[in-house]
């Protein structure tokens, strides 16, 4: 298998993803159908071994509060921790920082929500086919102004443009859809929104893409770039808020607490530099320094690599489904894509959540159904949800032709 520019040769039997597969306990787990397959990584990906040694190290041998005390331990998970942001920092195109932790891209999509502190008659321009979290932290504070995204998934630069007038203050959209696998060309939106208004914001929801595919917030020319730590290996409960400098440092700060700080008064507070003004309270302590070997992990497997493997598992899941009888897969078939894909029922005998329970119970096969937070999404297109299978670094053309075989059996059942 190659990647696109047919200058990377991966394959199931490529030695860094086999030891990536030994690495996770649960893929040796066996159901009552027999092997366990799971495609729900877009939802949430496997954790590895290696990881949860990271974790649980901590609470064996450092378990202390960080940036609090100067004995020991305090001092040890302090290193811990800060050499985790270094290294996430770095695997992004950023700098210590301006690496923000947070309960998730949620969490740190509300960060900037907050932070802006928007009016009304602010505009926040998004589209139809954006994620729950992209939307949600901006109801009730402002006019959301939508870009409607057809059945192929494309988001069209002009109209994004054409949306931006005096009183945009951000737009925000994915990186690449959860829901028809398309990467949209975000470096070339935040260009062409800056050429039109260079106050307007923008803010990248990257959950699908980092750890994924090769991502960099300088070259996106993004203000403001959220992920969570459990689409890339890691645990759940720990995020990044990223961006530059300037846009992070204006940010209103609404959560406050302890630990974002230099002194306090009766009367007054003064707040410490970034990043720590941003991180109120106790952090999530193990689950940041689990991010941090998570991505040393897929530094070491080379994003490129993991890139090429992924492009390959997508090209066979959708050239496998797409001319499935009963289902139609939305957005593309060919070109650059996330490795996962979305199925409708053509009948409407036959629901998504029928199948995945059906692939689960019978066939070992962990596929996603309904309306992957993305409800305006499928509302504008008038369907009732889809099926999902999304392939990690650690999955195999075997797991995808499992998947396409075990669908196409129970479809040919279904609809005999």
């Amino acid at each position: 298998m190659t990647n696109r520019n047919d200058t990377l040769v991966v394959g199931d039997d490529d030695p860094a993803f086999v030891a990536l597969r030994r690495d996770l306990p649960i893929l040796s787990r066996t159901t009552d159908a027999g092997r366990l397959v799971y495609l729900d990584s877009a939802a949430s990906s496997l954790t590895p071994g290696r990881v949860l040694s990271a974790i649980t190290g901590y609470y064996e041998r450092s378990r202390a509060n960080v940036h609090r005390g100067k004995h020991l331990l305090s001092e040890e998970a302090s290193t811990l921790f800060e050499d985790a942001r270094e290294k996430i920092a770095a695997f992004i195109g950023a700098e210590p920082a301006t690496t923000i932790f947070s309960a998730g891209t949620t969490a740190s999509i509300n960060l900037v929500a907050l932070g802006l502190r928007l009016r009304p008659d602010d505009v926040v321009v998004t589209t139809s086919a954006d994620h729950h979290a992209v939307l949600l932290p901006f109801f009730d504070r402002c006019e959301l102004r939508f870009v409607d995204v057809g059945a192929d998934g494309v988001v069209d630069v002009d109209r994004v443009v054409d949306s931006v007038d005096a009183r945009t203050r951000l737009v925000a959209l994915a990186h690449g859809s959860n829901v028809t696998g398309r990467v949209h060309d975000v470096a070339a939106i935040a260009a062409a929104v800056k050429a039109k208004s260079p106050s307007t914001l923008v803010l990248v929801d990257a959950a699908q893409t980092v750890g994924h595919v090769p991502v960099s917030v300088r070259d996106l020319g993004a203000d403001f770039l959220a992920f969570s730590s459990h689409k890339m290996l890691g645990p759940t409960g720990v995020g990044v808020l990223s961006g530059t400098r300037a846009a992070l440092d204006a940010l209103a700060v609404e959560v406050r607490g302890g630990g974002m700080v230099r002194l306090v008064d009766r009367t007054r507070y003064e707040l410490r530099a970034l990043p720590q003004k941003l991180e109120a309270g106790t952090p999530d302590i193990a689950g940041v320094i689990g991010l941090g070997a998570a991505v040393a992990l897929l530094d070491e497997l080379g994003i490129e690599r993991i890139a090429a493997h992924g492009h390959a598992l997508a090209q066979r899941l959708a050239h496998g489904v797409r001319d499935l009888p009963g289902a139609a897969l939305l957005g593309p078939a060919d070109g650059e894509r996330l490795p996962l894909v979305s199925l409708v029922p053509r009948s409407t005998t036959v629901s998504a959540d029928h199948l995945a329970m059906i692939l689960s119970d019978t066939h070992g096969v962990m596929v996603r159904s309904g309306h992957f937070c993305c409800h305006p999404f499928f509302d504008a297109l008038g369907l009732p949800g889809a099926l999902r299978a999304s392939a990690g670094p650690y999955n195999t053309t075997d797991d995808v032709d499992a998947f396409v075989d075990a669908l196409r059996r129970v479809l040919a059942t279904l609809l005999r």
